[in-house]
């Protein structure tokens, strides 16, 4: 999961800074790419908001061990936070600024710093990755939790420390997903405000 945050901070880095370069040129091409990144980024956060609002009912059953693997059963089968994870053509809209910094007849490819040109397309393009590893992040949590469910199922003298471990486990990914808002949000306003870090 931090892997796939990391990508999309290179990217909004390398945006920041490349667009800082040359203010005023091009300005209406690089207002665009702005709005274009901002919307991106506004996306990605509403995915991370619905994953987070989606875990409150397993939450809710921490203290009931079988409500709780039975909380677990139906976040595994929903298939409608799996698809709000990933915001929609993510992948498409990177695709979208790769084709208008590549093209020769787009104004933006000229507003930029040719000499970091080829940086911010790579960090793009690893960016453009982002829809596949959210997806395995998060298959990878539900299932780990779908197993925990089966195991407090079953019974045992675990079953208390296995829906101990469920706490541990939503609490860290919630931490994550909180933290992945928060920068986000920060590398945003850094490159809406010109004033990304190196």
């Amino acid at each position: 999961m931090m892997e796939t945050v990391a990508m999309l901070k290179r990217a909004l880095n390398a945006a920041g800074k490349v667009l800082r370069w040359g203010q005023g040129i091009q300005e209406p091409a690089r207002l665009d790419f702005i709005k274009d990144l901002h919307a991106i980024c506004l996306k990605c956060e509403a995915a991370y908001e619905t994953v987070l609002l989606r875990l409150v009912p397993v939450k809710n059953a921490f203290g009931d061990p079988d409500k709780l693997a039975g909380e677990l059963r139906i976040l595994a089968a929903d298939s409608t936070t799996r698809s709000a994870f990933k915001p929609e053509h993510l992948c498409g809209e990177v695709d979208v600024l790769l084709s208008r910094l590549e093209s020769h007849l787009d104004p933006l490819k000229y507003s930029l710093d040719v000499n970091r040109l080829r940086a911010i397309r790579e960090h793009l393009r690893n960016f453009g990755n982002f829809d596949a590893a959210l997806y395995e992040s998060y298959d990878a949590f539900v299932r780990s939790l779908d197993d925990i469910a089966t195991q407090i199922q079953t019974g045992g003298p675990d079953r208390q420390e296995r829906a101990s471990y469920v706490r541990t486990a939503v609490r860290e990914f919630e931490l994550e997903l909180q933290s992945a808002i928060e920068d986000i949000r920060a590398t945003k306003d850094a490159i809406i405000c010109g004033d990304a870090r190196d």
